[in-house]
C-alpha cells in the first residue's frame, strides 16, 4: 500500500466581511466629525489679524464657540441665533463650574468679523456678564500669526 509523505496544505480562507464592516463604520465616524467641526466655521467670517495674539495651546473641546458676523448676528451650533438664544446657552456654559464666588471658570470662543460694528461685541459681553451667567473669561479668535524672522527679546 502507498502512503504519501507529502504533508496536505491547508488552503486558508480570508473572510473580507468584517473587515469591510469596519471600513464602513470608520468612514460613517469620520463624515459625521468632520460635519460636527464645520459648524463652528463660516466660510464668509473674517477673523481679525493681530501683532500681539497668543495661540491657545490646551483648548477645551466642548467649550462654546460663538461667532459674530458682519451684521452682527449670533452664529453658534451651525445656526443664526437670537439674543436670547445665546443667553441661554451662556448660562448652560455658566452652570458647567462655578468657582466658590459663583463665577464661571469655563472660557468661551468668540470668533468676530474683523468688519463687525464693535456694539455687537459690546452686547455679547454684556450678557456673559450678567449676574446670571457670570463668565468672566472670553477667548477672540483671530489669524495665526505669521512667522517674520526670530523676535528680539
Amino acid at each position: 500500500m502507498y502512503v504519501s509523505t507529502r504533508k496536505r496544505v491547508k488552503e486558508t480562507e480570508l473572510n473580507m466581511t468584517p473587515m469591510i464592516d469596519i471600513v464602513f463604520l470608520l468612514i460613517t465616524f469620520f463624515m459625521v466629525v468632520t460635519e460636527i467641526t464645520r459648524q463652528d466655521d463660516i466660510e464668509d467670517l473674517q477673523l481679525p489679524d493681530v501683532v500681539a495674539s497668543t495661540p491657545d495651546d490646551n483648548p477645551d473641546p466642548q467649550r462654546l464657540v460663538l461667532n459674530v458676523k458682519r451684521d452682527g448676528s449670533f452664529w453658534f451650533g451651525g445656526a443664526r441665533r437670537n439674543e436670547q438664544e445665546v443667553k441661554d446657552a451662556l448660562a448652560i456654559e455658566a452652570r458647567l463650574s462655578r468657582n466658590a464666588d459663583g463665577i464661571s471658570d469655563r472660557v468661551v470662543l468668540v470668533k468676530a468679523d474683523r468688519r463687525v460694528r464693535f456694539e455687537a461685541i459690546r452686547k455679547l459681553i454684556i450678557l456673559c456678564v450678567d449676574r446670571n451667567i457670570r463668565i468672566w473669561r472670553l477667548a477672540f479668535g483671530t489669524l495665526p500669526r505669521k512667522s517674520s524672522g526670530p523676535v528680539a527679546e
